[in-house]
């Protein structure tokens, strides 16, 4: 397969070189680190320009830039391959960063398969559960039992996969049977510890063996992290914020995993599900919906040029969602927005949220859109209505005329005045 070269960056960080990836040369931490949480270094531009050849180790296909390939790089699209110069370009190797599970708390490696090294009934009823579509219910009906054999197959070689197969199973058993809920919650959040563990331990190298395995892992775990999320959505908006920001910073690192994945896919066994199944890549935002939320933003007050526009990147995303869920024949893949939005956006959206700006807020509180037409995905439930819930407490009332295109596609319009 021909394999385009990614396009150097000299001044980048050296960080960046080492790993063959265009750096955005953001200082003192380009985007690259901060989202996979590396040490980020500069050499000086004289140093740069001695050593011209110093970072010409082989590469491969890569993303141009983080900001201009959030949609293709998610973990559940699919992307055009790409014409390359050469065909006898080496795969590069990538090492892994850690992660952290989805509370913050640094897990130790080494830990066993299971815990206390056993497998018990749960375990097999877990499995017997699993189906593709639990995970990532986006992909297309007809897929779902072959894209669930091979991936059952492949989980048998990667320990870390079926780990986290298992833990988003019993986490989906908690929602359908309350009754076992407080058992299955506490098997999901081990088995999903577990699972980041062995991953972490075995300082995984990207390949084409592992792509499809280290792809579906990413996704799993992303998708499992966004269901805790917004089941602990609660009306304190400060906790909320918090939980969502905190979610967001560690997807962003799974991210980094279907990135170095995705160079890898056209040639495995999980592409024909991704190209055929439905899995694809948004158009651009085009319908009416959120016009009002445009122009409020570029009326309003305190944003520069650069901030304005990553929020408007965000209502582009937003209303290319709810384009898919009015034109999408299929049931189930016009929500893939509802379950990305939160990642495809520019990092810095994330920051505008932890520092409370109000435009950002707005913005976020309109992703509830998304959220509630997705209602009846197991994944989202009613997360919809409580999330602009908590949002729409801490903007208060001053805030109501931005928002009341939302509330009232997720309250419910109000009644209009008597007599």
């Amino acid at each position: 397969m021909n394999r385009r070269r990614h396009k150097k960056s000299r001044l980048g960080c050296q960080e960046c070189k080492r790993r063959h990836i265009k750096c955005d040369e953001k200082q003192p931490t380009c985007s690259h680190c901060a989202i996979t949480h590396r040490d980020c270094h500069y050499v000086s531009s004289s140093a740069a320009a001695e050593t011209p050849g110093a970072t010409t180790a082989t590469a491969t296909a890569t993303p141009e830039s983080t900001h201009h390939s959030d949609e293709a790089h998610s973990p559940i699209f699919a992307a055009t391959v790409r014409a390359g110069a050469s065909s006898t370009v080496e795969p590069r190797i990538i090492s892994r960063p850690y992660l952290t599970c989805w509370t913050g708390e640094p897990l130790t490696a080494g830990l066993s398969p299971f815990p206390n090294g056993t497998v018990n009934m749960n375990h097999m009823e877990f499995l017997m559960h699993y189906k593709f579509s639990i995970a990532i219910p986006e992909l297309a009906d007809e897929f779902d039992t072959a894209a669930t054999t091979v991936m059952t197959r492949m989980s048998l070689q990667f320990p870390w996969l079926l780990h986290a197969m298992l833990a988003i199973s019993s986490r989906h058993l908690a929602v359908i049977k309350p009754e076992k809920a407080g058992l299955y919650l506490s098997e999901a959040f081990q088995l999903q510890n577990q699972a980041i563990s062995i991953f972490n331990s075995e300082r995984l190298h990207i390949n084409e063996t592992n792509c499809s395995p280290a792809l579906l892992f990413s996704s799993i775990i992303g998708r499992h992290m966004l269901v805790d999320t917004l089941a602990g959505v609660e009306a304190d908006g400060s906790v909320v914020l918090d939980s969502y920001c905190h979610y967001v910073q560690i997807h962003r690192g799974l991210r980094a995993i279907s990135t170095d994945s995705w160079q890898f896919l056209p040639e495995s066994e999980m592409w024909p599900f991704m190209v055929f199944g439905g899995i694809h890549k948004p158009r651009k935002g085009r319908g009416p919906e959120l016009e009002g939320l445009r122009r409020w933003l570029h009326e309003s007050q305190g944003l520069d040029d650069e901030g304005l526009e990553i929020c408007l990147k965000g209502v582009d995303l937003l209303q290319a969602g709810l384009d898919e869920i009015i034109a999408a024949k299929t049931p189930n893949r016009r929500y893939q927005m509802a379950f990305i939005w939160s990642v495809c956006n520019n990092d810095r959206f994330n920051e505008f949220v932890m520092q409370r700006i109000p435009q950002a807020l707005v913005v976020l509180a309109h992703y509830a859109a998304l959220l509630h037409h997705a209602r009846g995905i197991w994944q989202i439930n009613d997360a919809g209505y409580r999330f602009l819930h908590a949002i729409c407490s801490m903007l208060g009332p001053s805030y109501e005329d931005q928002l009341r295109w939302v509330r009232d596609l997720v309250f419910g319009p109000r009644p209009g005045p008597v007599g």
